[in-house]
């Protein structure tokens, strides 16, 4: 008998009782939390899980069993069955921590995205932010895992290249061990 995975997301607005009505479900399914993660994003309540379970249950199944709090809290639910080896976070060969800022605009995420991906520069962890300020400067900080021969030289002419291009500024840092 084994264990199975499945990956669990949660968005609506923002509320107390999100958390503990998600985790009942759980906790009374006999369902276990791996790994979790949740923030705001404006007013919206934000939450991606990895739980397990002894029992195999059905996405649908599972699904069902969030009907309470979906209608109760307004909250969108998804749910897929995942493999054991997607349930388990890689650690990071060549991990880097990068701010990039500049006056908003459309095309940062896009173009800073697009020449890691074109670089094999693999993104573990986005967060952007837009500041209050007058005029708004846009924030964005990323955890990335460099592939294990680009030497920071390498990364640092990347991010030159595509900051010059969309007139933002950034600062690296080489992060020696991942942190939660």
């Amino acid at each position: 008998m084994g264990k199975y995975f499945y990956a669990l997301t949660v968005i609506g607005r923002d509320k107390p009782g999100i958390v503990a009505a998600i985790s009942e479900v759980l906790y009374k399914k006999g369902i276990s939390i791996e790994d979790s993660i949740s923030t705001l994003l404006g007013d919206q309540f934000t939450m991606t899980l990895i739980v397990s379970s002894d029992t195999n249950y059905g996405v649908l199944e599972l699904k069902k069993a969030f009907a309470k709090a979906r209608k109760d809290l307004e909250l969108s639910v998804s749910l897929r069955r995942i493999d054991k080896d997607e349930a388990t976070t890689k650690e990071p060969e060549n991990l880097y921590s990068v701010s990039v800022y500049g006056a908003d605009r459309v095309g940062i995420v896009y173009e800073i995205s697009k020449a890691f991906a074109d670089n094999q520069i693999n993104i573990l962890d986005l967060r952007t932010r837009l500041t209050k300020g007058e005029p708004p400067m846009y924030v964005m900080i990323l955890d990335v895992d460099l592939p294990k021969d680009m030497d920071e030289a390498v990364f640092k002419d990347i991010l030159d290249n595509v900051s010059k291009k969309i007139d933002v500024d950034y600062s690296i840092r080489k992060v020696e061990t991942y942190e939660l």
